[in-house]
């Protein structure tokens, strides 16, 4: 199993400061990742709220985290696809894949609750069908030949080439995000592209290991590419289960409360740290309580990489900066031979 880093920001400005001041945590955040050994860094498109809207545009930051980076990839999770012409976007991510020497990763999704579609323009009804339409566009665009377009929501009758092209050819690798339907997550199996899911969305993880079971069925038929399958969770990991809690649990509550007023409602499924800590939604404790938790997720879930949300609620630097060594010190390694 693989181990990325995660940034879903819940902002309390109050702790992270201005800014200047988050992005300069986050930079030395990815920073961090990149010398601990973790494999790739995500981030999530956000508008408006304290949760998520700080990171507004995941590629600006990408661009730069590229200059400071070697090795670690760099992940879009997700680009709302629907807010964009899929052309402009053909040619940022090939942009940012020539600025980072190949090392980016594409999860593109229609966004979740339809928060933002009226100020963006776009209509939630016709969003399924239109992201198909943009999807295909954007993968011929990657292609070698200039190509024409007529479709529904887009169209280009006379030939175009787009450029630049991507290093990584034909494209970067592309994630689709599918947390509870398996009939979506077949197809996405079937089209050749990476699943992204949710397993602490829900109280269990069997919907979610449906969900991979339905991926792996489509994505192994004959003529398939092989794909991956990462899920998402949040993680401290401190010196003592104590400790853990008492450095981490108001944060986490803060979080929540950021979350519920990003929602407008209460968790449909609520996820306290104490929760967290039974079920394995969240991987909260001492080393060996999390390398219990990472199994659970591992043998119920099947997954093929884990990203890790360190940061939340305004967590302290120093304790972010903590919990991803322990974890990439005393967590990872046990799972290497996976």
């Amino acid at each position: 199993m693989k181990f990325d880093y995660y940034l879903l920001n819940s902002y309390a400005p109050e702790h992270d400061g201005d800014g200047p001041a988050l992005y300069r945590k986050w930079i030395e955040q990815v920073q961090a990742a990149e010398e601990l050994g973790y494999e790739c860094a995500w981030f999530t498109e956000h508008h408006f709220y304290a949760m998520g809207g700080m990171l507004p545009n995941p590629s600006l930051l990408m661009a730069a985290l590229a200059q400071c980076t070697t090795r670690i990839r760099l992940g879009t999770a997700v680009t709302i696809l629907p807010f964009y012409n899929p052309v402009r976007v053909a040619e940022d991510v090939a942009m940012l894949d020539i600025l980072s020497g190949g090392r980016v990763d594409v999860g593109l999704g229609r966004g979740m609750g339809a928060q933002y579609f009226d100020v963006f323009g776009v209509d939630e009804a016709t969003s399924r069908e239109k992201f198909a339409e943009q999807l295909a566009m954007i993968r011929m665009a990657w292609a070698d030949d200039p190509f024409c377009w007529e479709g529904k929501y887009f169209q280009s009758p006379k030939p175009i080439n787009v450029i630049p092209k991507p290093v990584q050819r034909p494209h970067p690798p592309l994630w689709i995000p599918a947390a509870r339907d398996p009939a979506h997550a077949i197809e996405v199996g079937r089209d050749g592209l990476n699943l992204m899911t949710l397993p602490w969305f829900l109280p269990s993880f069997v919907p979610t290991r449906e969900v991979v079971d339905a991926y792996r069925a489509g994505n192994g038929e004959p003529g398939r590419t092989a794909g991956q399958v990462m899920g998402y969770m949040s993680v401290y990991v401190g010196q003592t289960a104590d400790l853990a809690r008492r450095q981490a649990g108001p944060h986490w509550e803060r979080a929540r409360r950021i979350s519920d007023e990003y929602r407008g409602r209460p968790e449909e499924h609520p996820l306290t740290y104490d929760i967290g800590v039974a079920t394995g939604r969240a991987i909260f404790g001492d080393p060996e309580m999390c390398r219990t938790h990472v199994a659970r997720v591992r043998d119920q879930i099947g997954l093929d990489r884990l990203a890790l949300r360190f940061d939340f609620g305004g967590l302290p630097q120093e304790c972010v900066l903590s919990s991803m060594r322990l974890f990439a010190q005393e967590v990872a390694p046990h799972f290497a031979d996976d």
